[in-house]
């Protein structure tokens, strides 16, 4: 039986639990989850303020932490990566790191880039960079990608264009979660999200103000066609 207080769990499954650590649109976003035959754990997000998310939890889940699924490179959802890879350096960490993303996500490249050049040989673990096209197989776990709606920040006045972004389906022995990542309404979602044992979905918008993120009652909609569900990923503001 794992350490961790049943009421810290999100939800817990015969295979897997999940905890959303921490999730606020624009601020961070980084979901723990846990195998709990293998103790292997997966980050899915690794943003601003990731160590204090995680050392407030036994060791084992931190140092177990076999891979890292970035939906997208906004800040909001990798800015937590290089303070994370200095941690494991510090801890001595001699285990692979899989870092998965979709392809040409040039921000998790440029950091992971910047970090190796930074302390050159004195890394004691493998970061293995691993760009997702569809499906990934860790052990008896499948993870699966599938691309959203999403786009790139205002800068400028101009709209930048649709940036690589995805969300995730992790499965074990039949048992499934999904995390839509920042992505607005599109039809191919329902079918994602119909029947997964347990949805995490964004709803950054009391109402709908975009079509690169989901409204509140969107969210809602799609999270009754999943078994049980969550909305993360909620926008603070004064103005709302």
């Amino acid at each position: 039986m794992n350490s961790l207080q049943k009421d810290l769990w999100d939800w817990k499954g015969d295979y897997l639990y999940v905890k959303v650590l921490y999730s606020k649109a624009g601020i961070a976003t980084q979901i723990l989850v846990y195998d709990i035959e293998e103790e292997l754990c997966f980050l899915i997000d690794i943003g601003d303020g990731i160590l204090r998310d995680l050392v407030s939890l036994p060791e084992k889940y931190y140092e177990n932490i076999h891979a890292i699924l970035c939906t997208h490179g906004h800040f909001d959802h990798i800015g937590g990566l290089f303070s994370f890879l200095g941690f494991l350096r510090m801890i001595n960490r001699n285990k692979k790191l899989l870092l998965i993303y979709p392809p040409k996500v040039i921000e998790i490249e440029g950091i992971v880039r910047t970090f190796q050049e930074s302390y050159s040989n004195s890394i004691p673990y493998e970061i293995k960079l691993n760009e997702i096209i569809e499906k990934i197989h860790i052990k008896n776990i499948t993870i699966s990608a599938f691309p959203v709606q999403h786009r790139g920040s205002i800068v400028g006045g101009k709209k930048l264009p649709n940036i690589p972004s995805v969300g995730y389906i992790i499965e074990k022995k039949g048992e499934r979660i999904l995390y839509t990542g920042d992505t607005g309404y599109f039809e191919d979602l329902k079918k994602h999200i119909t029947d997964v044992d347990y949805a995490l979905i964004e709803g950054t918008y009391k109402e709908k103000k975009t079509p690169f993120h989901l409204s509140i009652p969107e969210a809602e909609k799609l999270g009754k066609l999943a078994k049980n569900y969550k909305i993360i990923h909620q926008h603070t503001s004064r103005n709302e």
